[in-house]
């Protein structure tokens, strides 16, 4: 017998949908006590759906494709550790044939250093400018990271330019809803700029230090002995560069953990344990990409529910990691659910850490997460808050901090 899916109340929710953000389909869920709800937006049927069954349904290859006008939402990138639905970082690329060749454990431990010399810089800069804008200082942070590591030179005085186009390019939804205009030129602008750089170095114009990645991509030969044309080279370097600076949300929202539960900072300094489940509860709790989109290849019944081919599946990542039947207290941001429960701890953090065993993801979380419980600041009154219009998100008004001294703790 077939079973209907719950149709969401009215003609278009659009409105709702650019007002609420990605906590519509949470709350139309909740609302009718359902894991798949039918509902329309910007004019399109969708079916949006949440939990682990729906995870394996939209990783179904034979079943569902990934929605090729927002491909960086692709279900491919999902993943799941330790009950946290999360869309994949740098490492999913493992799967390409250039990348285990590229990306070494001698890359992995340079990008380490290369962050640990960012923090050491802005902390330095921060004591002469001790008031600023958190978010905004992170995100040009992590864009000389991404360039230092790949090897892309950037001069001083374009580094805003650059931040400001990376950032356009990494965030594929605002307020006013697909960001398609600001990002495209943005793009339009970063790709420029990339092609000029490797048609320079094949060029031999400009010297480029051959360990690292945009000297290794530039040169890269398939198995058919041809190498990489520039806009492959070109794509490439864009698809690390949106994983790693979107990546970099995550510490924005540790900060923000910290500055909303406080009473934590003494305890993560000393338990290694809980520096990693204050790690996953910050993934599931703020859940930056909220959604991952999808498209049926076929018709086909699930769950006793029909899709017809080409159906649009929203899978809720939110809505899965504050699923009400999995999570108790779902709104509390509580990182003690997950002592004694998570299937991996890696090693302490030092100088001398190996962290292969992590995502690059949770390696760089585990390395600012040092940097940020050293650093001790003056929260001015603000509004705090994370709008779901934003994708991926961050606070809706930057973080404004006063810095004013550095606790020299240990690692944690």
């Amino acid at each position: 017998m077939v079973k209907p899916i719950v149709q969401d109340k009215g003609m278009d929710h659009t409105i709702d949908f650019l007002r609420e953000g990605y906590f519509y389909f949470s709350k139309r869920m909740n609302a009718y006590h359902e894991d798949v709800v039918q509902s329309r937006i910007f004019g399109r049927k969708l079916i949006m759906t949440r939990g682990k069954e729906a995870l394996e349904l939209v990783k179904n290859n034979t079943m569902l494709e990934p929605e090729k006008s927002i491909a960086e939402l692709s279900p491919n990138l999902l993943t799941e550790e330790n009950g946290i639905c999360y869309l994949a970082d740098i490492d999913y690329y493992y799967e390409k044939e250039w990348f285990p060749q590229v990306l070494t454990a001698e890359q992995r431990k340079e990008l380490e250093s290369i962050i640990r010399q960012r923090w050491e810089e802005r902390i330095e800069a921060w004591k002469i400018n001790p008031s600023i804008h958190f978010v905004a200082e992170m995100e040009e942070m992590w864009v000389i990271a991404v360039c230092n590591w790949l090897g892309i030179p950037i001069r001083a005085n374009n580094l805003q330019q650059r931040t400001t186009d990376i950032q356009e390019f990494v965030q594929l939804f605002s307020k006013y809803g697909l960001n398609r205009w600001k990002r495209h030129q943005a793009k339009n602008r970063i790709e420029k700029w990339l092609i000029f750089l490797v048609r320079q170095l094949r060029a031999g114009r400009i010297h480029i230090d051959e360990e690292k990645i945009l000297y290794k991509l530039s040169w890269y030969e398939d198995k058919s002995g041809h190498i990489l044309s520039n806009k492959e080279v070109v794509h490439e370097l864009l698809t690390l560069i949106r994983s790693f600076v979107a990546s970099s949300r995550w510490v924005v929202f540790s900060q923000l953990a910290l500055i909303e539960n406080p009473e934590l900072k003494e305890r993560l300094q000393d338990d290694q344990e809980y520096v990693h489940c204050f790690i996953h509860e910050v993934i599931r709790y703020y859940s930056i990409i909220p959604f991952a989109a999808a498209k049926t290849q076929q018709q086909f019944f699930w769950r006793d529910m029909f899709f017809p081919k080409n159906q649009l599946v929203l899978f809720d990542i939110r809505g899965t990691n504050y699923h009400p039947d999995v999570w108790s207290e779902p709104e509390v941001f509580r990182p003690d659910r997950f002592l004694g429960k998570l299937s991996h701890i890696g090693t302490e953090l030092s100088n001398e850490s190996d962290s292969d065993k992590d995502s690059v993801t949770v390696q760089l979380m585990k390395l600012s997460l040092s940097y940020l419980l050293r650093t001790d600041w003056v929260v001015p009154d603000q509004a705090l808050t994370c709008h779901g219009s934003e994708v991926p998100a961050k606070p809706q008004n930057d973080i404004r901090l006063e810095f004013y001294h550095e606790d020299f703790v240990k690692d944690i």
